[in-house]
Formats: structure tokens, sequence, C-alpha cells
């Protein structure tokens, strides 16, 4: 029997002591809701149930954020997706105590309007996945309450109509996410990614020189979800002179006015993107695609520690700064120091990860990890050693997160 261990948090209590199913009542809601149903009703269903739980309220997230004047805090996705791995881990142990067939596989009067999973219909995995995301979206972006109320609602009413499973069931599944949730928007309060950086620049002039973000520094202070310490996997010092690093970007420059990659990974999320197709290509069921999403998410936070550890240990400085007379591809450096590249430390944490989770892509993950490291050369904003030590410390940091997450 496969079973999931949460990564932090499980729910104490019995959910199913807070409801009492009247069975008869239930499968009548459920007819009933399917007689009311109009298209609309059906677009919603499509749009809920198509594909895993979590893939949905990942894109709420970000419209979410979008949608807000409140600061996006750099903790948010990986507390989403841990809390949905460990929610869903949750409802899963507790689906192998209890066979349960689908209300329509019972009832000839229910139509069946969804996929029926592989297994046990005992608690809803998408009810689950509903809750914690819409408290934890909440939470971080507060003033989106009503708009994520009326997402909620939406989902609730297309998953009742699937016949898939009854009132109860979705109901388990709620209360379980609300536990969960509960307990993660506690520990996020402590995460220190609210912190506001109150230190001082250095005077030394060949260090980076800039007015940083008041919460960019802190990133070296967040508290990690696997790392022993946030200098765990801190690089040796940058070189002393960097006059050979900068004149290959002279020489580079000389050549190419232009450089699509550059631009490919200044301007999309290719490793969100990527492993939403992963996760649909290969058909991964909710706990399944809850796992690979928080190990996804729980690595690259991780991966950003470090990287940013160095950042502002080093304060390395950036290649318009040693030569103010050299013009980056990317025009606009971004607004902190330069070594180890964090593009390209979070790109060699998840290569690893995300090789691990589909072993028969591995190749091609690693070769995406070395074309985002050119990416940030050729677009002028790093000098080379700066991605070449970030891809060596992000695979350390890779294999750190895969020894330590639950298996």
């Amino acid at each position: 029997m496969k079973t999931y261990q949460p990564f932090m948090f499980t729910v104490e209590a019995d959910p199913a002591s807070n409801t009492t199913p009247i069975l008869n009542a239930e499968v009548e809601a459920i007819i009933s809701a399917q007689k009311k149903a109009k298209d609309s009703t059906y677009d919603q269903m499509n749009y809920w149930n198509s594909a895993y739980p979590s893939y949905r309220w990942h894109q709420i997230m970000v419209e979410a954020g979008k949608r807000s004047k409140i600061r996006k805090n750099g903790g948010r996705m990986a507390i989403l997706h841990l809390a949905i791995y460990d929610a869903l881990s949750d409802v899963w142990n507790r689906k192998q105590e209890t066979k349960q067939a689908a209300p329509f596989e019972d009832y000839s009067r229910v139509e069946s309007l969804g996929h029926l999973p592989k297994y046990s219909t005992y608690i809803c995995d998408y009810s689950a996945t509903a809750a914690v995301a819409h408290s934890i979206i909440s939470y971080y972006f507060p003033d989106q309450k009503p708009f994520l109320d009326q997402k909620l609602e939406e989902f609730k009413k297309a998953r009742l109509v699937t016949g898939l499973q009854y009132p109860s069931d979705i109901e388990l599944g709620l209360i379980i996410g609300e536990n969960i949730a509960e307990k993660y928007i506690a520990y996020a309060k402590t995460d220190r990614t609210d912190k506001i950086w109150e230190g001082t620049l250095p005077k030394d002039t060949s260090l980076w020189r800039g007015k940083p973000n008041k919460y960019d520094p802190m990133r070296a202070q967040w508290k990690p979800f696997t790392l022993k310490s946030t200098d765990q996997f801190r690089p040796g010092p940058p070189p002393a002179d960097w006059s050979a690093d900068m004149k290959e970007l002279q020489e580079f420059n000389k050549t190419n006015a232009y450089s699509e990659i550059a631009w490919k990974w200044r301007s999309q999320p290719i490793w969100d993107l990527l492993l939403e197709r992963k996760l649909l290509e290969y058909g991964f069921d909710a706990f399944e695609a809850a796992y690979a999403s928080a190990l996804f998410h729980t690595t690259r936070f991780d991966a950003t520690i470090t990287a940013w550890d160095g950042k502002y240990h080093y304060w390395g400085i950036r290649p318009f700064q040693y030569d103010p007379s050299f013009k980056p591809i990317l025009i606009d450096t971004p607004n902190f120091p330069g070594y180890p590249a964090g593009h390209t430390t979070v790109a060699g944490a998840l290569a690893v990860a995300l090789s691990n989770i589909f072993p028969l892509d591995a190749d091609y993950f690693q070769e995406l990890a070395l074309e985002c490291s050119e990416s940030r050369f050729e677009g002028g904003v790093h000098f080379r050693t700066d991605n070449e030590v970030g891809l060596e410390i992000g695979e350390k940091v890779g294999k750190h997160v895969l020894e330590n997450f639950p298996k």
C-alpha cells in the first residue's frame, strides 16, 4: 500500500466527526445540481476538474498577485504547494482505510460528468486543495478575498455536479485543507520573508554599488525548509580580478547585438511552465502532482536563499559597474549583487529536482540549466564566473533537498 509522508503537518483529529452525512439527501443534492446545470456549469466543471487539483490554484495565486497592490511575498509559492502536499498526503492516507465507489456507480440517477480516479472517492482531494489554496492565497493577498471567495464557490459547485463524490466527501476535503492551511499560515508568520533590511552598503568601490530593494537582502536570511543554515552551500570568494571575465563579455558584444535566449530567460517563467507541461504530459494523479510541485518549489526556495547568501556576503560587482562603458544586451541589470548568479543557482537546483521526478527527461533539464546560465552571460548582466558558480552550488542544493524531502 502506497502511503505519503507529510513534509511538516498532519491533521490530528478525525474530520469525519464533523460531518453527519445522510445518504439519501446527499444523492438528491447531486441529482438536483445536475438537473440545474447549464452550459456555463459544464464549462466550470471542465475548468476545475480536467487537470490535477493544484493546476488552477497555482494560476489563481499568480493572478491574485497581479491584481493585488500588496507586496508579493517570496515564500508564497513554496508555502502554497507544501500545504497542498501535506493536505493531500493526509487525504490519501485516509483513503486507504475506506474504499468507496463514486455516487454514479451506485445510483443510476446520478450521471458521470467527470474523470473517475483509480482510487477511493472517499474524501475529495480537489476540495482539500481548494481549501488550502483559498486560505493561503487570502493570507498573502487579503485584498483579493472577494475574488478568492467567488473562485471557491465556483469550484464547489463544479465539483458537486461531476457525480464523482458525495457532498460529505467534498466537505471532509475542505475541513482537512483548512486545517493544514492554518498550520502553514502560522509557520509563514515566522519564516522571515517579511523582514526589512536595515544594513549598510560596503564602501569598497570594487564591490557592487546600488540601492537594493528593502526586502531583497533579507532573502539571505529567510528560514530554509531543508538547509541546515543559510550559508550551508556558500561558495568560495569571487575572483579578485574580473578583467578576464570582462574581456570575454566585451568580445561577445562586439559580434552580437542581440541574444534570443537572454530575452527568453528574462521574460518567461520557463521552469514553472515546464513543470506544468510535464505533469500533464505524464498524467500525474492528484497526489503525484502535489508531491512534484512541493519538491519543485521547496528546491527553488532553498536555492534562492543560497544564492542570496552569497550575493550579500561577497557583494560581487556587476559588469556594467566594473566597466562603465559596457552596455549589456539586456539593458537593465538587476538591482542587487552579481556573484553568484541567482538564475543559475535556481536552474542548477531545479534541474536536479526535475530529473528526479521525470528521469527520462534528465538530459533535457540539464541542457536547459546550461542555456539559462549562458543567457545571463549573453545578456551581459553576469560574468561567466557568476553563472558557473551558481550552477555548481545549485546542483548541491538540489541534491540536498532530495535527500531531505519525504520519499
